[in-house]
């Protein structure tokens, strides 16, 4: 960012140099921390989407979401705690790898049977962000992911669903 001064750190929490596996518990402490009424900007380097899910998975009405940068190289969101909500932190996902390596090979298959929406999708777009161009993720999921597709379309993964004899949904995605 090209600005003369530089952003306060007791309102912009910069992330975009924390390792991803950091990221989230990182983010989650600074919110448990937040008073009713406060804010932070978060600040990263890709649109911090899952984090979004994750937070309205956990925390439902205790927190406005609001873009005041939407990239594409940086992206500034102020998370403002609008209500109390459990002091613990949410359990965040399965840790990925995160960096040149796993932009370059697909993360391979996610089994998200016994998970309650919207936890499945927040884990395939986690997994999402962390491919490169053309990786892949084959998804398994026991109900059709039909919320999901809007998203990964939006993102521009190919993606092809198909029910297996069990009953559950193998959802193929491709990172454009």
């Amino acid at each position: 960012m090209n600005q003369a001064t530089p952003l306060d750190p007791s309102v912009y929490f910069n992330v975009q140099e924390i390792p991803c596996r950091q990221k989230h518990a990182l983010i989650f402490e600074r919110w448990a921390a937040l008073p009713v009424g406060a804010h932070f900007i978060l600040v990263n380097d890709h649109d911090p989407v899952p984090l979004y899910y994750q937070f309205a998975a956990q925390f439902p009405g205790a927190f406005e979401w609001t873009y005041l940068v939407a990239g594409p190289e940086e992206f500034h969101v102020k998370i403002t705690r609008l209500a109390a909500s459990p002091t613990q932190p949410p359990v965040a996902p399965p840790p990925m790898t995160c960096g040149s390596h796993a932009r370059r090979t697909a993360l391979g298959e996610l089994d998200l049977r016994g998970l309650e929406p919207p936890e499945p999708m927040v884990r395939i777009l986690n997994a999402l962000e962390q491919l490169g161009p053309g990786g892949r993720i084959l998804a398994i999921t026991e109900r059709r992911p039909v919320l999901l597709y809007p998203e990964l379309q939006v993102r521009g993964a190919r993606f092809e669903s198909e029910q297996l004899g069990d009953g559950s949904w193998a959802t193929s995605i491709v990172r454009g």
